[in-house]
């Protein structure tokens, strides 16, 4: 695979917002992790499947990484792209940039498990989701 973000699946831009800096004046690193969440629960309902609280089959998060590049301070418009790669009987690796005109600030990466949510069990990721992220 020649390109480490996977092939592209979302993309969004966020405000940063007053409340997501800590006492240090740029965003709290939890903080992108929410950016991450954001982009990825987009990406899944964009693509047709049922908000997770109500739907038979989901995704959950096994392993999240940030690496912090520069700190972002407000005010300021962030862009978080999604990737995806990597995938296996029923997960894959999501990837995540997040930028600011253009710079690369952060970037990130999870695994995602497919999972049937009435047993609470990994199910085949779904054949829509492996086509994307193959």
């Amino acid at each position: 695979m020649s390109d480490p973000e996977g092939r592209f699946l979302h993309q969004i831009q966020l405000p940063v917002r007053w409340g997501d800096m800590d006492a240090l004046g740029h965003i709290n690193n939890i903080v992108y992790f929410q950016y991450f969440e954001t982009a990825r629960l987009q990406w899944y309902e964009s693509v047709g499947f049922a908000p997770l609280a109500s739907a038979e089959q989901g995704m959950v998060i096994v392993d999240n990484h940030a690496q912090y590049l520069k700190p972002v301070v407000y005010p300021a418009t962030i862009t978080v792209r999604m990737g995806g790669h990597t995938p296996g009987r029923s997960s894959f690796i999501s990837t995540y940039t997040l930028t600011v005109d253009d710079v690369l600030y952060t970037t990130g990466s999870a695994k995602i498990v497919w999972i049937n949510t009435q047993v609470g069990k990994s199910m085949p990721l779904p054949e829509s989701v492996r086509q994307q992220v193959s």
